[in-house]
């Protein structure tokens, strides 16, 4: 089965001048093992705010890390990629189960699909995420740091970049749970326009996560490569949820 990657706050909405700190989780269904985050072990680290942006993986080795600070009010932006790992599937049923769990198990139907060995599939891939929290005010907007494949949040939906454009038709899922623990996870499996928008129905004040990955048959070195595209993101509260707030502040 797959295990998402996906980079968890301690808060998405952060007084002005605050830090935040950050953890990274792989599992399923929004609930994974955690993993203490250190820029510098990535290919690039990217914490980006409306006055400045700073590549965190070139931090020196003996310089501490003490959470990401406020560049300005409003939108902030972690994007984080990882270097290439490799993994072995036993044979082709494991290997049908995990594209069967991205939604793209057609591709054994293919030919390069029917050329893979029988035991033994050597696959490469890299990791990358997106987390979006705010500082003072809820607002700003997202934009594309990367040249490659990303996601990019829109005022009423979202975009999956690959390399030179939008990734058109593209299998993604989708997982939010709100804020009381009571609330099951709630899946949606979509698949993004032909410029590589979608236009989710995703519950207000919720923790949702987008993911993507991109297989192909072909590799240097092994049989498959695979990246992997997330965005975490907390959706914006009910309206009327948000009218009552400012008057109680009134």
């Amino acid at each position: 089965m797959a295990h998402e990657f996906w980079l968890q706050p301690d808060a998405f909405v952060l007084e002005p001048g605050a830090s935040v700190s950050i953890i990274v989780r792989i599992g399923e269904d929004l609930v994974g093992r955690p993993f203490p985050f250190d820029p510098r072990a990535y290919r690039s680290a990217l914490w980006s705010g409306p006055e400045r942006k700073v590549e965190l993986s070139s931090l020196p080795s003996r310089a501490e890390f003490n959470g990401l600070p406020a560049y300005g009010t409003g939108l902030h932006s972690l994007t984080v990629s990882s270097f290439e790992q490799s993994l072995t599937y036993r044979d082709l049923t494991e290997l049908q189960r995990f594209l069967k769990s991205v939604g793209q198990e057609e591709l054994l139907m293919s030919v390069a699909g029917q050329s893979l060995p029988r035991t033994q599939i050597t696959e490469s891939y890299a990791r990358s995420s997106k987390v979006l929290v705010h500082f003072g005010q809820v607002e700003g907007r997202d934009t594309r740091v990367s040249t490659g494949r990303e996601w990019v949040a829109l005022e009423d939906g979202f975009i999956l970049f690959n390399n030179d454009g939008g990734a058109g038709g593209h299998e993604v899922q989708i997982y939010c749970k709100t804020q009381s623990d009571n609330h099951a996870v709630i899946r949606q499996d979509t698949r993004t326009r032909s410029d590589g928008h979608i236009f989710p129905d995703l519950p207000p004040d919720a923790m949702c996560l987008l993911n993507a990955v991109f297989v192909e048959l072909t590799g240097s070195g092994s049989d498959l490569t695979s990246d992997w595209v997330s965005l975490l993101l907390q959706t914006p509260e009910p309206r009327a949820a948000v009218k009552k707030s400012e008057g109680d502040r009134l």
